[in-house]
């Protein structure tokens, strides 16, 4: 697995010098000795780590943290830049690491290794996605937000419609805008109700950073496939003079010409599907099998990260639907590991695939027909979406015979409760 992220990594590096880009490697290594970005997810991969190690050594890693960041604000404070947080979170798990390997032994060793991994992965990943993006940009110069828009026609272009609201409500975009800036660190409260106890009683078969990994590694994937800017780009001024027609929130689009289109290489090409909708539903789905308050928690940070990703004109309605169903069908391979594959998870996966597949084909060939054939078009989307999910359901929570499957809790322990049948 380490053999495999590592060629993976290398690979987005030759990519990126191949298009005079900065790879995930150099971008790493500003991480250590530099100026690391993306401090929510330094944040996160903080938290994850301080969950999963050993209790004694979490003072030790935090003073370790806390000290090296003093040391680089320090230096830059003298030399009149700007603070960064970061720094001290990566020498913190690399000298962990080597403390590990070097000093301990037998579970405890592992248990530590295991938490510097979690917290390494989600630090590198968030690098590649980083760099992948950058890569969308400079080797899809067309986008079919044309299609997407009219498309999009077909449930009332939700985007225009919370485009307003949050505009007209200056409270709610702060809120919706924080939630979505801070994914990661929603998935680490979650996170800390299932590992809390990973390092005295293992960790668990199925948690959800395993859920962010497989999210975050194949939905970039789509973006080469079916690459979208997002209205606030394609018809708003996100990237000024850029837009084609500069008419969102407030004017919807009348065209029925969809066209790929030329696109300012300065946008991203990360809208379909919707990655932050996926991120956010695996959230949900782990949080529900928490108590009442993560239950809360997880509907909480569902509802403003689908509001977000509307209201600030990230994306098209239909994309939060293809995520979905996206993040449905690979919850539906991951979950409950201890059943196997079995008839009924893979004809969800399968389904669930082909329902995902379906989705964009109809959005890229048939955006005139859905924006115009009335109620069933919603409808045919919105109950695939939930077909997607009650097909989950099933494989989620399980029932047969005389036992019933009862949820496993937040980390996935299987509990069996035996219950007699009516």
């Amino acid at each position: 697995m380490v053999a495999v992220m590592v060629a993976f990594v290398l690979a987005i590096e030759a990519a990126a010098i191949l298009y005079g880009l900065r790879g995930p490697v150099r971008l790493l290594l500003d991480d250590f000795v530099g100026r690391p970005m993306a401090g929510e997810v330094k944040v996160a991969a903080l938290a994850l780590a301080l969950i999963c190690m050993p209790k004694r050594l979490r003072w030790p890693f935090v003073g370790t943290v806390a000290g090296v960041e003093v040391l680089f604000n320090a230096e830059r404070l003298i030399a009149g830049g700007p603070m960064h947080f970061g720094n001290g979170v990566m020498w913190a798990l690399a000298g962990l690491a080597v403390y590990a390997s070097w000093w301990l032994r037998g579970r405890e060793q592992a248990v530590t290794l295991k938490a510097v991994g979690i917290a390494a992965v989600l630090i590198v990943t968030s690098r590649v996605s980083g760099v992948w993006l950058e890569l969308t940009m400079q080797a899809l110069p067309y986008v079919a937000d044309h299609f997407v828009e009219i498309a999009d026609r077909a449930l009332g272009s939700p985007s225009w419609v919370m485009g307003r609201f949050v505009h007209e409500h200056g409270w709610y975009l702060w809120l919706i805008t924080k939630v979505y800036t801070y994914l990661p660190v929603g998935a680490a409260v979650v996170a800390y109700f299932q590992l809390r106890r990973s390092s005295t009683e293992g960790f668990p078969r199925h948690h959800i950073v395993r859920s962010f990994i497989l999210i975050g590694a194949i939905g970039p994937i789509v973006y080469f496939l079916f690459p979208v800017v997002g209205p606030a780009y394609a018809f708003g001024d996100q990237v000024p003079g850029a837009g084609w027609l500069n008419v969102w929130p407030h004017v919807l689009p009348t065209s029925l010409e969809p066209v790929s289109a030329y696109f300012s290489q300065l946008a991203p090409r990360n809208c379909m599907p919707s990655l932050h909708t996926a991120w956010a539903t695996a959230i949900l789905l782990h949080a529900l099998r928490g108590p009442r308050i993560v239950k809360a928690f997880g509907v909480f940070w569902f509802v403003c990260t689908l509001s977000a990703t509307l209201g600030i004109g990230a994306h098209y309605g239909v994309d939060l639907v293809a995520g979905f169903v996206f993040a449905l069908t690979l919850e539906a391979a991951l979950v409950r590991p201890e059943d196997g594959w079995h008839r009924r998870r893979v004809l969800t996966v399968a389904g669930g695939a082909a329902a995902f597949a379906a989705i964009l084909l109809c959005i890229r060939y048939l955006s005139v027909p859905m924006a115009t054939g009335g109620p069933i078009v919603p409808a045919l989307l919105l109950g695939t979406a939930a077909a997607v999910a009650y097909a989950f359901s099933r494989v989620a929570y399980p029932s047969s015979g005389g036992v019933l499957a009862a949820p496993s809790g937040m980390g996935e322990r299987p509990v069996v409760v035996t219950s007699p049948l009516p």
